[in-house]
């Protein structure tokens, strides 16, 4: 996963292209804490149907 400062961001357009330009999560941080987990909906997709990310035999392996 990426890691984005919230300090080092002048912005929420500064934000959105960090998330952009990002094939997996980004995890933001204020200070020492986290505070906020963005992502693509690629990438959200990817997460939740890639069977071989979740190491399962199909996708009717997983259950909502």
């Amino acid at each position: 996963m990426e890691k984005c400062n919230l300090q080092n961001l002048e912005s929420m357009n500064g934000l959105v292209s960090c998330v952009q330009a990002s094939d997996e999560p980004v995890i933001v941080f204020d200070g020492e804490d986290e505070c906020l987990v963005v992502m693509r909906p690629a990438v959200f997709e990817r997460i939740l149907f890639d069977s071989d990310l979740l190491n399962c035999e199909k996708r009717e392996t997983l259950h909502f």
